[in-house]
Parts: structure tokens; sequence; C-alpha cells
């Protein structure tokens, strides 16, 4: 009965997972601790888990990238990328890419790139979104700390009582994995993505609406009189007034109280827009030009999907108001209020004081930048903070000091010279992710307990038994993939590693090779754009649909499951 409940409980929380209705840290937080009310975890397992080795290394990394990303070598990365010929772009970027998201945040990596791949002058940005998305991926499987799916799952080693993963235990199958699959994209996505124009304004621009005020100076003027046509990159595309649009828009058009008028273009204009006497942005919310403008994409976990921006409520919710919208490949044809929010839809939003401080933030939006100026480091503030970080990771290579310890004096040392400030820590601080791998801790003990992971191990490997111990092996690759497809890669590795260490001991072989393929098929997303959060990053910007995933993903997909399942039990045997 208790073996029973516990996969019963567990189906569930794949399907909640997957319906993305209830936040991910919710439900494995909330299914811990009903494991501890039912007896089937004790109190002082359940707070061991907060303190797992791994997961204090996984938080104190991501603490460090926060200053990682204020350096300048992303951003002297982006100069390196493109050249004409695209496919060599392809390759610059499977190398430089790839390597930066071994050792920086992947995440990170993607979103300060997104501007600079956007705006190169060679290529179309959606030749180039998915690959700079995918190539990310494919870093992170080169070390530990190049993606929190490793660490996850080291913490999980480290639970069972097994000797901790080394820095560079991935590199053996990851440095494969991240040359052919370059190979792979460069000679596949140049057919296989959409060659969209890249100054369209259906795809590089953004909708922007203002409404004439009754007061405003310029009701009864040409658009030509009142300045609408020299605001520099942006631009006057469409008029809405009495429920009727007007288009295309000439220099004599005249200007009337309660027009809506529509723009489009580049979004660091906006300001422009709002400095316009008697023009209001954000549908009658008070939006100044000097205000801060945070541009984000809307998750596909956020509770405003189905809503018009207008029910959404931002200004209750997020202390914001939408002042701008893009979504890849769509014109729209009404007001601003109205629009039908998706997942991987762009937003402006002008921020209050209080933006910051609202805890519903991370459940609804992906960040990706600041529309005001972001300030970097100077060379000599990079140079060091790369240097003393680089350091950290030779020594814990070489086990000198263990990588703990060094990451946990380099963190000291920011916070020392101020380039990591406390308010900074305490805004972005990753409670939710703590939650959610110290839970996937106890769920992983409770089903190795139960039985419940013996039980799903034996149904796997019976799909799979006619090729015996390396069926058993492609079957929890399979199931693990098919997972981070599903939820989300850090989810699918908590699921996954229970099942790979009952799957090695029915059998009687070493449990390596299992808990090698869960962490390498965890990061294996690149069928959807909601699997891995770079994807969904990367959708509105590119102008792409779901089906530029599967098209572009099921190639790279195969390469990547056969190269995994070729190179792990070599290098980890049975």
């Amino acid at each position: 009965m208790e073996t029973l409940l516990v996969f019963a409980s567990i189906v569930v929380l794949l399907i909640l997972l997957a319906s993305g209705k209830i936040q991910a840290f919710k439900l494995f937080g909330g299914l811990v601790f009903i494991y501890y009310l039912a007896g089937l975890i004790s109190l002082e397992s359940l707070l061991a888990n907060f303190v797992n080795p791994a997961l204090v290394t996984l938080i104190v990394l991501l603490l460090i990238s926060f200053v990682l990303e204020k350096t300048n070598w992303i951003l002297l990365l982006s100069k390196l990328l493109f050249v004409k010929k695209l496919r060599s772009s392809y390759f610059r970027m499977g190398f430089l890419v790839g390597l930066s998201s071994a050792v920086l945040n992947n995440t990170a990596v993607v979103a300060t790139l997104l501007s600079s791949v956007k705006k190169n002058p060679h290529h179309s940005a959606s030749k180039l979104l998915i690959p700079l998305s995918y190539f990310a991926i494919l870093g992170g499987t080169l070390t530990l700390v190049g993606t929190s799916t490793n660490l996850i799952v080291n913490g999980f080693v480290v639970q069972a009582g097994l000797p901790s993963l080394g820095l560079f235990d991935f590199l053996y199958v990851g440095l494969p994995l991240l040359v052919i699959g370059t190979f792979v994209i460069a000679f596949t996505a140049k057919r296989l993505l959409p060659d969209l124009d890249m100054h369209s304004e259906t795809v590089a621009e953004y909708f922007i609406e203002a409404k004439v005020r009754p007061d405003s100076p310029i009701v009864g003027k040409t658009v030509q009189m009142a300045g609408l046509r020299e605001l520099g990159d942006i631009f006057l595309v469409q008029i809405y007034r009495d429920g009727n649009l007007i288009s295309p828009i000439g220099p004599q058009q005249i200007i009337e109280q309660n027009d809506r008028l529509q723009f489009s273009g580049d979004i660091k204009e906006a300001h422009r827009v709002a400095s316009i006497p008697g023009l209001e942005l954000a549908d009658g919310d008070t939006v100044h030009a000097e205000q801060s403008f945070v541009e984000v994409v809307l998750s596909h976990t956020s509770g405003l999907l189905g809503k018009t921006i207008k029910e959404a409520g931002f200004r209750n919710k997020f202390d914001a108001a939408v002042i701008a919208l893009h979504r890849g490949g769509h014109q729209m044809n009404s007001r601003l209020s109205s629009v039908v929010l998706q997942a991987g839809d762009t937003l402006v939003l002008a921020t209050g004081p209080d933006f910051d401080k609202r805890e519903n933030l991370k459940q609804n939006f992906y960040f990706y930048s600041e529309v005001k100026s972001f300030h970097y480091l100077s060379a000599e503030k990079s140079f060091w903070v790369g240097f003393s970080f680089l350091a950290v990771l030779v020594l814990a290579a070489f086990e000198v000091v263990p990588l703990l310890k060094g990451l946990l004096i380099l963190f000291a040392g920011l916070c020392l010279f101020k380039l990591l400030t406390f308010t900074e820590i305490k805004r972005r601080f990753p409670y939710e992710l703590v939650i959610i791998i110290a839970s996937a801790l106890g769920i992983a003990s409770v089903m190795m307990e139960s039985g419940v992971s013996a039980l799903i191990a034996e149904w796997v490997m019976g799909l799979f038994s006619a090729w015996g111990t390396m069926g058993a092996l492609i079957g929890v690759f399979l199931f693990t993939l098919v997972l981070t497809e599903l939820i989300t890669n850090n989810a699918s590795a908590a699921i996954g590693f229970p099942v790979a260490m009952a799957a090695s001991e029915l059998l009687g072989v070493s449990p390596w090779p299992f808990i090698m393929v869960v962490a390498y098929g965890a990061s294996a997303s690149f069928l959807t754009p909601y699997g891995y959060q770079t994807n969904l990053m990367v959708y509105a910007p590119g102008g792409y649909q779901f089906k530029n995933y599967v098209q572009a993903g099921l190639p790279l997909t195969i390469v990547y499951s056969l190269i995994v399942l070729s190179l792990v039990p070599v290098f980890f045997p049975f």
C-alpha cells in the first residue's frame, strides 16, 4: 500500500508539473512535507537536505555568477561571433558560447548575447537564436558547474553515499557532444530554421500604444506637425479610433482626442513617446519618460496566460504597467490592453518602486534585460573577477582546494570589495531553486526506500529487456529525456535519479553509467520551447513557432542520444 501511494503521488506530481498551473517549488515542497507528515521521511533527513554540499555549491556559484554577468567577457565575446558566412558563424558560436557556458550560467550567457545576435549585420536572427540556446545547453554538459542539472545530480550522488563527481568528469562525453553537436547544428539549422526578415517589424520590433488625452497639444494637428515622424527608430504604424484601425498613416493624418497611436520599433525609443505632451502609455497608468523599463518574457507557468493585459492587473500584482509587447511573427490588430497573453510573449514594463519586492515575479516572468543601460565592470575589475574564478576552478580540478571552499572564499572577497551587495543577494537569491532541490533529495530517498523507484525501473527495463543491461540504460536515458521535455530539466533529474539507482541495483552493476545518462538526458531539451529556460527566452525574439524547435531539435536530439549511449558505457563501465 505504501508503494502504491508513493507511486500515485509521483504520478500526480508529474501531471501537475507538466500542466504548469502550480509553481514547481510549491509542488516539490508540498509533497516532501506530506511525506514527513506520513512518517515516510524523518525531520532530521529532511533538514539535512538543505545543507547538502552540492546544493550549497550551486547556491554560492549562482551568487558569484551575478558578478560574472557584469564582466566585459561576454560583451567582448559578442564581437567575435558573426562573420558573413552563416556556417562559419555557427562554428564560432559553438566554440565560444559552448566554452563560456561551461563555466558561466548559461542563462546569463544567452541573456547577454540576445541583443548582439538580433542586431548582427550579417544574418537573420531567426537563423541564430535557437542555435544560441542549443549551444548554451551543450556547453553546460562540459563540466560539473556548467549547468544546475549536473550539480543537482551530484547532490543525489553524495546523498547516496557515493564519491562526489569531479569538476571535469562530464568532459569525456560532454566535449564530443559539443563538437559533434556543433557540426549537426551548422549543417542543419541553416536549412531547417526559417529565414525571417531581421528588419521586419513583426519579428524585431515592439508593439507600443499611447493614448491621446483630450488636453493634449497635438490634438487637431497632423502627424507631421505633431512631430510623430521624428522619433528615431520608432514609427507610427496605425491609429485605433472608435473601434477602427487606420493604416497606413500618412504625414497629413489628423490626430484626434482619445486616439490610440500604435507604434512599432526599438523599445529603447519608448522614452521618446512618453515624453510627448498629452500622450499616456499603459492605458492610463502614470508612466514617465525617466522611469525604469524592464524587459521580461512571460513564463509558461504564469497565471497570466489566457488573460488580456487589462484583465491581468499588472499594477496591482507587480507595481508595473505594460507599455509594449513583442510576439514573434505576429502583427497586432487590436488595442494593446485587449491582447491575450501567451507563453513566450516579450513584455516591457514600466516599473514602480515596489516591483523588485514582489514575490510572484519568478512565477510569471523570465528576466533577461533591463531596457535602461547596463553598467559593466571596468576592464581591470573584469580581469580580476575572471582570473579569480578560473583560479578557483583550476585549484579544484587539481584537488588543491575543494571547489566549495574555493567558491566560498571568492564569494567573501566579492562581498568585501562590494562587487556583490547584500541588497542584490536578497533580491536575486534562488529561494525557489533551494526548495526544489532540497525537496527533490527527500522525494528521491522516499522513492528508493518505498520501492517505487524499483517499480518504475522494472517497468522501464521490461520495455527494453531484449537488449539486456544496455537496454536498461537506453530505457533510463529515454525516460529522463521525455521527462525533461514534459516538465523541466531539474525536475526530470530528480525523478530519473532514483530510477537509475534502482535499475543498477536490480541488474547488479555499477550505478555510474545510469547516473550519467540521467544527467545528460535531463539536459537534452531541444524539442520544445518549454523544457529549458533558454529555449523560451529566444522564442519571441526569433519570431519562432513551436514546430521550429521540433524541426531544428530532432536531428540534434537523435545525434545527442547516440553519442551519450555510445560513450557513457565506455568512460563509465558497467
